[in-house]
């Protein structure tokens, strides 16, 4: 991952992401983590959970049977919280830009900054405009 000299605490951070990402038994092994003034406030990953306030129904009539790893973490969000998504591989990382369901979720809550790792595992960085409504 691109972070500049990750100390021994953020790449335990990362590694614990991996680890759970890797693990959650999905088709795509993403991982979301939540800070708040820079701390981590909780680490989620792709699952096969669901929770009422991510509800979602597909346009042929089905209905969503998991939660994405940005929705695993934005039911602990506040106001201003930053928000970062990796996606692990057999070879690396990959895109893990959140979709657009997690995108409107994510602009709801009130995240100031999604980063995100692209197809070569560098970190792409999108600022969050707070709605005024």
């Amino acid at each position: 991952m691109e972070h500049h000299a990750l100390d021994s605490r953020q790449r335990r951070v990362y590694h614990r992401a991996r680890e759970l990402a890797i693990n959650n038994e999905r088709q795509y092994h993403v991982a979301a983590i939540l800070r708040r003034k820079g701390r981590v406030v909780r680490i989620g990953e792709n699952t096969s959970k669901t929770h009422p306030r991510f509800k979602r129904q597909y346009k042929d009539g089905t209905w969503g049977s998991h939660m994405h790893a940005e929705m695993n973490v934005l039911r602990f969000s506040q106001p201003g919280d930053t928000l970062e998504v990796m996606r692990f591989t057999k070879k690396g990382m990959a895109m893990a830009k959140p979709c657009v369901h997690c995108m409107q979720h994510i602009v709801q809550s009130g995240i100031t900054k999604v980063s995100y790792t692209d197809e070569n595992g560098q970190w792409k960085h999108m600022h969050i405009k707070r709605s005024t409504k």
